[in-house]
């Protein structure tokens, strides 16, 4: 991908903020880039330019972050979209669902041009799956093929100790059970929620159907990947329930709460820094789950999924 035949358009109200990542961008990527103060100004110079990917601020005076890639979209359904906010996601879920928006990059202290960077590669080049494009130099990586469901902690266990001595060693184990166990018996063999009690676990996937597990580790993060062949779970399903989980009725408990499904993913996302859901419909699913070993990056956790 030469980046700089590649053009981007960055719309943010703060010109602090908006400078810092276009000068990133351009003098650092090497992309071309384009910027406006506001939805007004970036749908008039779209008249003008063409552009790959517009990258919106959520909050803004007039046309907010949504409805600007809404129209956007409507206009020009070939751009990448991508929201960016420096509130709390989980705000926003409904609005994501509504608006069919995977990607929110949430703006940290200090600021993760790191992550930016791979979550734009990604989406420009369509080639999102794998752990390589998180990752420079792994100091350490392990992959695995699981097969059945009959030793899932085990192989949680196995993959937590891979990945060093955290405090949070139990979670960890939760969470990689929950996305073995969604691989398994929702991605390939296709189970329902609501009948878990008749599940039967004595069985053996054929190796092209065995959940792919990769893991990888360096100073500053580790990374698990959780892979089936499926291609089950869909974009507007994460977001669906996800909301069930922080959205509450009149009496203020969770409109899921009492839901068989999409616990699992409320819990990773509650435990682990970055949820990554990659998706090729009716082919493969990829759960990436990655946390950094220390509080590097300070504010709330952003939302990427993405479904080619």
């Amino acid at each position: 991908m030469d980046r700089n035949q590649i053009k981007l358009l960055v719309v943010d109200d703060e010109l602090e903020i908006r400078s810092l990542i276009v000068e990133y961008l351009h003098d650092i990527e090497g992309y071309a880039v384009f910027q406006a103060s506001d939805a007004a100004a970036a749908l008039e110079l779209l008249e003008q330019q063409q552009v790959d990917l517009v990258l919106s601020d959520i909050n803004m005076p007039g046309m907010k972050g949504f409805d600007l890639l809404k129209e956007i979209r409507n206009r020009y359904p070939d751009i990448k979209r991508i929201l960016i906010t420096a509130y709390n996601v989980e705000d926003y879920l409904e609005l994501a669902l509504k608006y069919d928006i995977g990607n929110i990059f949430v703006k940290t202290i200090p600021f993760n041009f790191e992550e930016l960077s791979t979550v734009l590669t990604n989406l420009l080049a369509n080639d999102i799956f794998g752990l390589d494009r998180y990752f420079t130099a792994p100091t350490d990586r392990m992959k695995i093929k699981i097969n059945s469901s009959r030793k899932l902690e085990q192989h949680a266990g196995q993959l937590v100790s891979f990945v060093g001595e955290i405090s949070y060693a139990k979670k960890l184990e939760l969470v990689i059970t929950e996305l073995l166990t969604n691989a398994i018996f929702y991605g390939i063999r296709r189970e329902s929620a609501e009948k878990k009690d008749l599940w039967v676990h004595d069985f053996t996937l054929p190796d092209d159907q065995a959940v792919d597990v990769d893991v990888a580790r360096d100073d500053d993060k580790f990374a698990i990947s959780i892979s089936d062949v499926g291609g089950r779970l869909q974009k507007k399903d994460v977001l669906y329930w996800l909301n069930r989980q922080i959205a509450h009725d009149a009496d203020g408990l969770p409109l899921g709460l009492f839901d068989s499904h999409g616990r699992g993913l409320f819990i990773t996302r509650k435990y682990i820094d970055r949820l990554i859901i990659n998706i090729d419909k009716t082919h493969r699913t990829e759960m990436i789950i990655m946390n950094y070993y220390r509080n590097t990056y300070l504010g709330y956790k952003p939302l990427y999924i993405n479904e080619l």
